[in-house]
């Protein structure tokens, strides 16, 4: 095969692969079987090997990371990755909108996104191709976790060519939320508990232990997902969070696609409601809504107090929780010996399932606690999907 045929192959083999996983991991809809997808990625990798020169860093072979392992270096964000201010009431929505019409000349709208309980990060894109990605870390400076995050399967390597007004976008930056879905999780953690491995005590946390992971084969093992939520580029004029959003799913982002403009805050306040009823529906784990001024221009002109935007704000769910009674306490031993005491609790329906045993962590947790057999006691399902005493 001649060489400019070589790069031919490569470069269809490369669009077909990317195409194939941008099916499955963000519209969720498979075009291919396993075994076609692993012949098609395994010619690719074939050529590759033949013809090291003709790798790129956007091949879908480079995702799997390098055996290097090193420490994080400190990078310093392009904007302020700001906090949200929380607010736990109706009362406290209703009065975030008072105080951005105080502040507007004109009616706002807003775009309500359910929160993902997850970790926050970072990604630049310079020529359409993935240049760096960073936690959030204090705001200003995060770490660079580029390589762990390009193991991520939902995360492009490299964009699809979208135009807006005319113009190419392909320097930006985009901000979003990776997480864990509660199935991948707790099979997961089945695995490491039959290992004797320490298990996690949530989601959130196992994704933030993986992306901080000084070895991407073991980051590339975990189900992490993403996200994005977020797009800055000096590439073409945007006018709204809204337009923003359509914009990341052309341009290949999973985006989620609950989010819902909202004309008021009544209909924001129905947005809340909703979802409350339906959370323990999803299948990641959520712990509230932003809500977020649609105009990118309101926005501009609301501004920032300290280290939150006042045109944003998180509303947050109440945690759940229900009180059972102490059947038994038993200590369960992992493969390798661990030894972790359980409690068997008098079954309870709690945020979606069925509450039949707790973890008790050790045995300072239960003298602290006095924890006895025949207590009542109140179970926890808030952020941690192992149920707490």
């Amino acid at each position: 095969m001649s060489k400019s045929s070589v790069e031919r192959r490569i470069h269809e083999l490369r669009e077909q692969i990317n195409e194939h996983n941008h099916r499955y991991y963000v519209a969720h809809q498979p075009s291919v079987d396993d075994r076609a997808f692993d012949a098609l990625l395994n010619e690719l990798q074939k050529l590759e090997l033949d013809h090291p020169s003709l790798i790129t860093p956007d091949s879908p072979t480079q995702r799997v990371g390098s055996d290097l392992t090193t420490g994080f270096t400190t990078v310093d964000h392009p904007r302020p990755m700001l906090s949200l201010a929380n607010t736990y009431t109706r009362e406290d929505v209703i009065d975030f909108d008072r105080r951005v019409h105080e502040r507007l000349d004109e009616q706002a709208s807003y775009v309500a996104e359910l929160k993902i309980d997850g970790v926050a990060v970072s990604i630049l894109y310079e020529d359409g191709l993935l240049a760096r990605a960073a936690t959030r870390g204090n705001g200003e400076q995060g770490d660079d976790i580029t390589t762990n995050l390009r193991t991520v399967r939902s995360v492009p390597l490299k964009t699809r060519a979208v135009k807006a007004d005319g113009e190419s976008l392909a320097n930006f930056e985009v901000r979003g939320e990776v997480f864990m879905q509660v199935a991948l999780f707790e099979a997961m953690n089945a695995e490491r508990e039959l290992a004797g491995e320490k298990t996690f005590a949530n989601p959130r946390n196992s994704t933030a232990g993986t992306l901080k992971l000084l070895d991407p084969k073991t980051v590339a093992r975990r189900p992490l997902e993403i996200y994005v939520y977020y797009l800055d580029t000096d590439d073409v004029r945007l006018s709204s969070h809204s337009e923003n959003l359509e914009l990341l799913t052309k341009l290949g982002f999973p985006v989620n696609p609950n989010w819902r403009r909202c004309a008021n805050v009544d209909e924001v306040l129905a947005y809340l409601d909703e979802w409350e009823g339906k959370r323990d529906e999803l299948p990641f784990q959520i712990d509230g809504v932003v809500i977020k001024v649609d105009a990118l221009k309101h926005q501009q002109e609301l501004g920032a107090v300290s280290k939150s935007p006042r045109w944003a704000i998180a509303y947050k769910y109440e945690s759940r929780s229900a009180e059972t009674r102490v059947e038994d306490i038993a200590m369960q031993v992992g493969r390798l010996g661990r030894v972790t005491p359980v409690a068997y609790l008098d079954p309870v329906f709690l945020a979606g399932s069925t509450i039949s045993r707790a973890t008790l962590h050790n045995e300072d947790f239960i003298t602290e606690r006095d924890i006895r057999i025949g207590d009542t006691v109140v179970i926890e399902k808030g952020g941690d999907v192992i149920p707490k005493v």
